[in-house]
């Protein structure tokens, strides 16, 4: 499915293009008419704006997805933690969706790019290695499932108002989130802020689920992620909806 969305991007759509960060193509379709779909000059933001409500916005590849929670009229969406690659952005506006098509040239210095596909590989060693490692015995363990990527849910609850987004990060960034989570809690404008984690063990097949039903993450049973989050706020008792 979204290899021949990218297909309707390539065909469908005028490019523009703006600099060596990004390339956007807008959707010049009938159905995108009341959408403004505008990149900033340096490219490292994008802002859609509507006279009808915009439920949802989603950017996702074969190894990555973000979803920006909007219920509003306008949205600016950060791009400079996107990783290197080609990406659909798909608008939500009542039953429409429209679909847009994005490509990062080049990635800031202060970020790594996030090569899903080797993780497995790395895991899988490294398990094959535990278990060489490991003294025989009777009883055989189940084996523990390699965490692919993370689902992150964040949301941003302060006086100025509310914010919230989904995406697929690495460990690495999953850490520093966890970091300045536990630390914002401590303060008065990040006291109510709520951020939970989930480990992923196939990417392609929990970004598919996810983007049917934007709540799969609250399922009580996946093989392909584990519903056991890896870490909640400790204000934070239930999921966020």
């Amino acid at each position: 499915m979204i290899k021949n969305l990218c297909i309707l991007a390539f065909t469908l759509f005028s490019v523009c293009i703006y600099g060596q960060k990004t390339t956007f193509q807008k959707n010049a379709n009938k159905r995108a008419k009341g959408l403004e779909q505008i990149l900033n000059k340096e490219g490292d933001s994008l802002t859609l704006r509507s006279e009808k409500t915009i439920s949802q916005v989603d950017i996702f590849n074969d190894d990555y997805m973000k979803t920006i929670d909007v219920n509003g009229n306008e949205t600016k969406i950060d791009l400079s933690t996107l990783p290197l690659g080609k990406f659909i952005v798909q608008a939500r506006l009542d039953r429409k969706r429209i679909v847009m098509y994005l490509e990062r040239h080049e990635f800031f210095k202060e970020k790594t790019e996030l090569n899903v596909s080797d993780e497995p590989t790395i895991a899988s060693t490294i398990l094959e290695e535990k278990k060489l490692e490991s003294p025989k015995t009777t009883t055989t363990k189940p084996e523990k499932k390699p965490v692919v990527s993370y689902w992150v849910v964040y949301e941003s609850n302060s006086g100025s108002g509310s914010y919230k987004s989904m995406s697929l990060e690495r460990k690495e960034v999953v850490s520093e989130m966890i970091s300045k989570n536990k630390l914002e809690l401590n303060t008065e404008i990040g006291k109510n802020n709520k951020l939970i984690v989930y480990e992923v063990y196939n990417t392609s097949k929990f970004m598919r689920k996810q983007l049917r039903n934007p709540k799969y993450f609250n399922t009580s049973k996946s093989k392909f992620f584990n519903v056991d989050p890896y870490y909640v706020s400790p204000n934070h008792d239930i999921l966020v909806q």
